[in-house]
């Protein structure tokens, strides 16, 4: 079943979660498909090699936290960009128990091709909401939102009496 257009944005109650979900989907179902038809590469080995080009020599850590993956996902992915020559991982020179993360000549000419793929796709996207709307409003709510889910996530939990979750169990 075919689902009209603008359907959860027209409701007097947006189901927010569900319509970010939705963007998040399609963006990056598009994104794979521009990177992987076109270089091999898919949307979050191009933020890692996006980070990277920022930060190279991240911890582990810091690399999943500022691609937004898990410690776990992200030690996988950077398993299978190892093996594709696009990064490697070396011993920290401070701290021998820490690994840090490194772009090879090989990750730094994928970003280089990259780049403008993304940067295109990203312009394609902003001259559609521009047309209809305020692009650095948009980008505003977009932080807004941001900001709100991170302090939503970072609050203590409920406490509500009520809640099925909170009662204690006798």
């Amino acid at each position: 079943m075919k689902i009209k257009g603008g359907y959860l944005a027209h409701q007097t109650n947006p189901r927010v979660f569900h319509l970010l979900h939705r963007v998040h989907q399609s963006l990056f179902r598009a994104g794979n498909k521009l990177l992987t038809d076109t270089l091999g590469i898919s949307t979050t080995q191009s933020a890692v090699l996006m980070f990277l080009k920022q930060n190279d020599g991240a911890a582990m850590g810091d690399l999943a936290d500022g691609v937004g993956l898990k410690i776990t996902s992200a030690s996988g992915l950077i398993d299978r960009m190892e093996k594709a020559a696009l990064v490697v991982r070396r011993r920290s020179d401070i701290d021998r128990r820490s690994i840090q993360i490194e772009l090879t000549d090989q990750g730094r000419a994928m970003l280089k091709k990259a780049e403008p793929l993304i940067q295109q796709a990203n312009n394609s996207v902003l001259a559609q909401i521009g047309e209809r709307y305020d692009v650095t409003a948009f980008a505003a709510a977009c932080e807004t939102i941001i900001s709100e889910a991170e302090r939503l996530y970072s609050a203590p939990p409920a406490t509500n009496e009520d809640s099925p979750s909170c009662k204690k169990i006798t």
